[in-house]
């Protein structure tokens, strides 16, 4: 249904791992035994990064995880080239929506690369996408009330009657059982991709994350619900991202 979550993978060549010179493997060069003290911000000998230990953590956290937020993105607004230039050696691009105060990567979309980004993209299931729909408008309640962020919570149940009665996707199920493992699965999954995050101290609780609408629009979250409840499964979007106020779909 939405195509843009992120998977991390690379392929590594053969190599040898005794540790020994040989043929096969050229003796370090002048700069691999290089003193640290050549370059101010080498961490260790031969590093030639140009890069300060905030920057390298920040692309890091871009590079592993669905999304910054928080000190992390403010630490990532004072080195923002340098970030970019090293999600751009890795076929990613970074997308920053300052009115949530939110950053992530995401993989180049462009033709003929001759090679495979760091991240990839993946399918969201209908249940996911209308899981991701409905925190969407969820939010846009919290938005009208002025509620901050870290008070974007909702329910196991919430979730349940939102998906199970009315207009809801799962409304016409009768299989209770079967019907609360789809709606877990797709709890699991939208944790796992970062939208939502358990509530500490509770088992049926959780908080909306500021990706949610930083990459979902509302026009879009209520054509996703129409469409998963008309049974349409195709849907794009490149996390179905929204730069500022546009939304692109890709």
């Amino acid at each position: 249904m939405a195509d843009d979550i992120a998977d991390m993978m690379a392929d590594l060549g053969a190599s040898n791992m005794s540790g020994a010179v040989t043929e096969d493997m050229p003796a370090p060069s002048a700069d691999a035994t290089a003193d640290p003290a050549d370059n101010p911000h080498a961490l260790f000998p031969g590093d030639t990064s140009t890069m300060d230990i905030d920057a390298r953590t920040v692309a890091i956290k871009l590079k592993r995880n669905r999304f910054i937020t928080g000190d992390t993105y403010e630490m990532a607004l004072d080195h923002v080239d340098e970030i970019r230039q090293s999600l751009n050696n890795d076929l990613l691009e970074l997308v920053d929506i300052p009115r949530y105060r939110v950053m992530y990567a995401r993989p180049v979309l462009a033709e003929d690369l001759g090679a495979r980004a760091l991240k990839t993209r993946a399918s969201l299931t209908r249940e996911e996408a209308a899981m991701l729909a409905l925190l969407r408008i969820r939010v846009l309640g919290y938005e009208s009330a002025r509620e901050p962020s870290e008070n974007w919570i909702i329910s196991i149940d919430e979730i349940r009657a939102a998906l199970t009665t009315g207009a809801g996707w799962l409304a016409a199920r009768n299989d209770e059982e079967g019907v609360m493992k789809r709606i877990n699965s797709a709890i699991t999954r939208c944790t796992s991709n970062g939208y939502l995050a358990a509530v500490e101290g509770t088992d049926d609780m959780y908080r909306i994350t500021p990706l949610v609408p930083a990459v979902l629009t509302t026009e879009l979250a209520g054509q996703w619900l129409d469409d998963t409840r008309s049974g349409n499964d195709q849907h794009q979007s490149d996390d179905t991202v929204r730069d500022d106020e546009e939304t692109r779909l890709s």
